[in-house]
């Protein structure tokens, strides 16, 4: 199990959206070496083009300077936004997979880290943001405690969230915004399904676009060996016009139209100030019946 310890060297790289600069990170950078951790700035970081940190390649130039250095030992990005996936194309996958290390985000960051499981098994941490976690000028409780166990290896007995659908399963933990994870489908970076516990949230999605999504993943060629889901929040997802259907609403008849396996709904993940952050291409139980998510 990957783990950091007090004078490890992080990367800081911004994959997707731009950030104004040094300020709107400071604080996070703070907590960093609060940890004992020290950190190496992406050359790109700050860089501006559209609404993204820099172009294509200024951005994967960041990412594949931190793969190839030996001494960085975890990679945290700025913030989500937009344009992580434009850079899949753009990574050299074979020195990735001779130099494994978390790539730590939240948000649109799901393509860049389902990208580099599918291609490489890289295990990643979803739920924490450098900007996003600091934007109120402090970090939440619950991300904190849950960032420092996944960071240092402990393993997590998480109860959160109701049951959906009871059962017992166990497999390989991936995921993340949905939207993103459906942009992925048809392209070689979208993940095998076999053996998964699924991990879903989304936020500011109408929820006939959420119906829409959660069915094209479940015609998903291989959608069928699926172990479990894992359905965290979804923010701000409001109907577009009366009759919709509410998130349960969506998620009842997505379950209905499924294989009957352990799904649990409400888990604390997801674009919300308080949440897990959980390790990802690692393997779980996931106790519906107990809305347990368990670390193996």
């Amino acid at each position: 199990m990957f783990s950091l310890k007090a004078g490890d060297k992080v990367g800081i790289a911004s994959p997707a959206g731009h950030i104004p600069g040094f300020e709107s990170i400071k604080l996070a950078l703070d907590y960093l070496e609060g940890m004992g951790l020290r950190y190496v700035i992406g050359a790109n970081a700050y860089n501006v083009s559209r609404y993204m940190a820099g172009t294509d390649e200024e951005r994967a130039e960041d990412l594949m300077s931190f793969f190839k250095d030996p001494e960085i030992k975890a990679v945290f990005t700025t913030a989500g936004g937009c344009g992580s996936q434009r850079l899949l194309d753009l990574l050299d996958y074979e020195i990735i997979k001779q130099n494994p290390k978390p790539v730590i985000g939240l948000s649109d960051n799901t393509a860049l880290q389902l990208g580099l499981w599918t291609q490489t098994g890289n295990m990643n941490i979803t739920g924490f943001s450098l900007k996003y976690d600091f934007k109120n000028g402090h970090i939440d409780g619950l991300v904190d405690a849950s960032l420092q166990k996944a960071l240092s290896g402990t393993g997590q007995n998480i109860v959160s969230g109701q049951t959906q659908t009871a059962g017992t399963a166990e497999g390989i933990l991936i995921g993340g915004c949905l939207s993103l994870i459906r942009s992925l489908t048809g392209t070689p970076y979208f993940p095998d399904l076999k053996d998964t516990i699924l991990l879903i949230e989304d936020v500011g999605e109408k929820t006939y676009k959420l119906d829409l999504m959660l069915t094209q993943l479940r015609q998903q060629p291989g959608f069928s060996k699926v172990k479990g889901i894992v359905f965290g929040t979804f923010a701000d997802c409001e109907e577009a016009d009366p009759g919709d259907g509410s998130v349960d609403d969506v998620i009842d008849d997505f379950c209905r139209r499924i294989p009957r396996i352990p799904v649990i709904k409400n888990f604390a993940y997801g674009h919300i100030p308080s949440r897990y952050v959980l390790p990802t291409g690692v393997k779980v139980r996931l106790n519906a019946d107990q809305c347990r998510l368990e670390y193996l």
